[in-house]
């Protein structure tokens, strides 16, 4: 009896000696704030095995076993989450661990700036986050993604809400796009909708008419006035000449456009049609959107051009406008230069631009 209890006093001594050192090796860490990041990625249904494998490899885990052992005594070999981890070298096996077991994983901050076309959104996103550009713009284009997203539209072109997000890894395209639509739907819910039942415009036409707006203006504080004169010309029944819809119906080119440009066939070109295009080109901003069913209440220009500094010169009449792109352009008005007349009642065929001018020349004053 007495040699089985010294038996189990030894035993008892062996596991609180070996569980100290164990703990010790567990908790502690070779590194500390400074040391280097190292990025991991644990994909969706890797095995315990793998990421130990990659974690040894990358020069976090210096003690395997102890992970390992840590890891099955715990029941938590199993509970390893998916996703991206930022790990220092040297950190403390207990930390590693619990870090993968709690989700801890690293954000991925994607900024969608205003006024970027969907391929330039599917561009960021395959940069920023490894997403798939292609099958992101196959999933906007998608009718039945669309009509799941409460969107009637020719595409989600226009309802990706420019913001910061944070995402976790992996970030597919239907998350992706999901995401960025609710916080489209939540912004017109709070800021837009109450002022929609006063207007003659639908969702997809406040949308669209929201883009233009924000791919004309440079500073937020005119975006009233640009949607003025945009409303205005759709009472009167006049062509809306806007140049960004003719840049996106040549693919969403960014340069100045040539007189030959306007000659696209395309129901983007609103040079040709009369009306909004079918759809936005680009996505806009919140400030755009306000400004789209807010137009500047005072307003009764039908004009604008820019001046090169960012802003624009408004005009209510065909012949002031063309004063203000000649002073822009040239200087003061010479006295001797007779001034067209005021289409106060009726609006030329090209009331924005001057078509009669060579076709090398390009469109640098295409604004209405």
């Amino acid at each position: 009896m007495h040699r089985v209890s010294a038996a189990v006093s030894i035993i008892i001594t062996f596991l609180l000696i070996f569980s100290v050192y164990f703990s010790r090796l567990y908790y502690s860490q070779s590194g500390d704030e400074a040391s280097r990041r190292i990025s991991v990625l644990v994909p969706p249904g890797a095995t315990f095995k793998e990421v130990q494998n990659e974690l040894v490899a990358k020069g976090i885990l210096t003690r395997p076993g102890v992970f390992r052992w840590a890891a099955f005594l715990s029941g938590r070999e199993k509970k390893i989450k998916s996703g991206r981890y930022i790990f220092r070298r040297g950190e403390s096996v207990a930390s590693v661990l619990n870090k993968l077991v709690g989700g801890e994983v690293d954000l991925s901050r994607i900024v969608i700036p205003e006024g970027l076309m969907l391929s330039e959104i599917a561009s960021i996103l395959y940069r920023e986050a490894e997403v798939d550009s292609v099958a992101f713009l196959e999933l906007c284009g998608d009718s039945a993604f669309l009509a799941e997203m409460g969107i009637e539209a020719p595409s989600l072109e226009g309802y990706i809400f420019p913001d910061t997000y944070l995402f976790d890894w992996p970030l597919n395209p239907r998350k992706a796009a999901v995401r960025m639509v609710y916080r489209f739907w939540e912004i017109f819910e709070t800021k837009v909708r109450t002022e929609v039942d006063s207007l003659e415009f639908n969702l997809n036409e406040i949308v669209t008419l929201a883009s233009i707006i924000q791919a004309e203006a440079v500073y937020r504080s005119e975006m009233p006035r640009i949607s003025a004169v945009y409303h205005n010309r759709l009472r009167a029944g006049w062509k809306l000449e806007a140049d960004p819809t003719v840049a996106y119906a040549l693919g969403g080119v960014r340069r100045k456009l040539w007189y030959k440009d306007l000659r696209i066939d395309s129901p983007y070109n609103t040079y040709r049609v009369t009306g909004l295009p079918p759809g936005a080109i680009c996505n806009p901003g919140r400030s755009a959107l306000v400004a789209a069913i807010r137009p500047h209440p005072q307003s009764k220009d039908y004009y604008f051009v820019a001046d090169g500094s960012g802003k624009h010169k408004f005009s209510r009449t065909y012949g002031e406008h063309l004063k203000a792109k000649h002073l822009i352009k040239y200087g003061p008005v010479p006295p001797h230069i007779k001034r067209k007349p005021d289409p106060e009642t009726s609006a030329p065929l090209n009331a924005g631009s001057s078509p009669s001018a060579r076709e090398e020349e390009p469109q640098s004053a295409g604004k209405p």
